[in-house]
């Protein structure tokens, strides 16, 4: 399981009560970029790790390494998937 989301993002558009303008404060700057990876099995969550950035093979392979190798068993099978959320 990988997801990636960007943090602080703002809204496009607001809501006001009737007859008043909407204030708002919307920062110049570039978010943060969040990846959150992880690894379920039938019974439980098995290796999650955050990383402050985008994901990449060398993060993918700190993961694998540091993260899902100590939680894997004789016998276990991995499998590996990209799809994309649909709404």
């Amino acid at each position: 399981m990988k997801l990636g989301f960007y943090a602080r993002l703002t809204r496009t558009h607001a809501r006001s009560q009737p007859g008043t303008i909407v204030s708002l404060f919307k920062p110049f700057y570039r978010v943060a970029k969040i990846t959150a990876i992880g690894a379920i099995s039938i019974n439980k969550m098995r290796a999650v790790i955050t990383i402050n950035d985008l994901m990449d093979g060398a993060a993918l392979a700190v993961f694998i390494d540091k993260s899902l190798c100590p939680e894997l068993w004789a016998g276990a099978v991995v499998v590996k998937h990209n799809l994309p959320l649909i709404n």
